[in-house]
């Protein structure tokens, strides 16, 4: 990516870059997608199918292209920050082949996605960076970490529409990404566009794919992953339709009292619990919550730290999608991955740690809902003052035994 200096003396500087570490790129890459993989868990089996929250499905040639792990990675980049997956995956495509370019090229742009760390790229990247796998460190080389920054560069610096806008106005967003829409040594807008295409980008205006038998959708299975998960090992999520009932929760997740929720989140609850050292406060509530909220559907939880370190509930908030930047809303895609709806921290009221929860009625806490059938939004949403389940509720979809550990 270029902030200042002309588009082809920054491709000069790649192409330069990139002969240098080709064979090295080549090398390692099959260590990077096993290492990626290893952050955002899951297998193959979760890539093609059904489509995300408007998000294009994974076509042939996306799935023959990118490495498995990367793709997972495009995907839910292109969720968190409400971008094309597939227009970003082609600007992986088009700066690195879906490799890792390691170092700081003659330009001054970095890592996989070539966003700029100094020189005549500028340094775009310590403004916008992403702990993409919330590994508590952020990396330009770092797949996880440059992906993220690039979505949310593209959404938030060059213009990029939501999910589903035009053609036209990816095109300009990639002119930007670039610093021009082509140079003497690229067509660079026209061919990031193409190769969206041919991933699976549908907007307005698009022109037919070049190679339409390649463009076609994937027939992968994708029960059980209908989005990909942000921790570790859980793979993606599922709709669970039952049991629809409320099951009491080990006593060793809960702050001293009965608490129950629904029995579908059960198991993943006992594992956030017990995996970010939290106790929850409240589930299942018939009155002292909004009403047409998840507590009274038991599919909503309110947790402290268990020793009183709210660093707890900040690392839990983060994995579950939560930032600052977006804490006054709350609500997903923006800051919450799926399964979750919403997640209630610092900066939104009555909510967040002793430091942040503004005016507090409730004491401070992190609140977390599940996304239903009867989430607000949905056609199903109304007033409950007793349990009345809902027909169906997210979960994550990983494995039972990891999950009840």
């Amino acid at each position: 990516m270029l902030a200042a200096a002309p588009a082809s003396a920054r491709r000069r500087g790649l192409l330069a870059f990139g002969a240098g570490a080709a064979v090295f790129a080549a090398a390692v890459l099959v260590a990077i997608v096993g290492a990626v993989a290893a952050v955002v868990g899951g297998g193959v089996g979760c890539l093609g199918g059904g489509q995300v929250e408007g998000q294009p499905v994974p076509s042939r040639a996306a799935v023959d292209e990118i490495p498995p792990a990367r793709l997972r990675l495009y995907r839910a980049a292109g969720r968190r920050f409400g971008i094309d997956w597939a227009f970003l995956a082609s600007i992986g495509a088009q700066e690195c082949g879906h490799g890792s370019c390691r170092g700081v090229n003659s330009s001054g742009c970095a890592g996989p996605m070539q966003i700029g760390v100094g020189g005549a790229c500028g340094n775009i990247w310590d403004r916008y960076k992403v702990d993409g796998d919330r590994d508590g460190d952020t990396d330009v080389n770092d797949p996880a970490d440059a992906i993220f920054t690039a979505a949310r560069i593209l959404r938030q610096a060059k213009g990029a529409p939501p999910t589903g806008g035009s053609y036209r106005a990816y095109r300009r967003a990639a002119c930007g990404y670039y610093g021009a829409c082509a140079d003497t040594s690229v067509q660079y807008a026209d061919e990031v566009m193409a190769r969206a295409v041919q991933y699976g980008f549908r907007g307005a205006g698009s022109p037919a794919p070049t190679n339409p038998a390649q463009a076609q959708p994937t027939l992968v299975s994708t029960e059980g992953c209908a989005a990909t998960s942000p921790l570790p090992g859980l793979g993606g999520t599922r709709r669970a339709l039952a049991p629809r009932r409320l099951l009491a929760l080990p006593a060793d997740v809960t702050a001293g009292g009965h608490e129950s929720c629904d029995a579908r989140i059960v198991p993943d609850v006992v594992y956030l619990a017990r995996r970010f050292g939290v106790l929850v406060t409240d589930c299942f509530a018939a009155s002292g919550h909004a009403a047409d909220g998840e507590h009274p559907l038991g599919a909503a939880i309110d947790v402290v730290p268990r020793d009183g370190n709210w660093q707890r509930t900040e690392r839990l908030a983060h994995a579950v999608g939560w930032e600052r930047s977006c804490a006054a809303s709350g609500v997903r895609p923006a800051c919450a991955d799926p399964p979750f709806r919403f997640v209630g921290y610092n900066g939104f009221p009555n909510h967040g740690d002793p430091g942040h929860c503004v005016p507090c009625a409730g004491g401070p806490h992190l609140h977390i809902s599940w996304q239903t059938s009867a989430s607000p939004g949905q056609p199903d949403n109304r007033p409950r003052y007793g349990y009345q389940p809902a027909d169906w509720i997210e979960v994550l979809a990983g494995p039972r035994e990891a999950r009840d550990a």
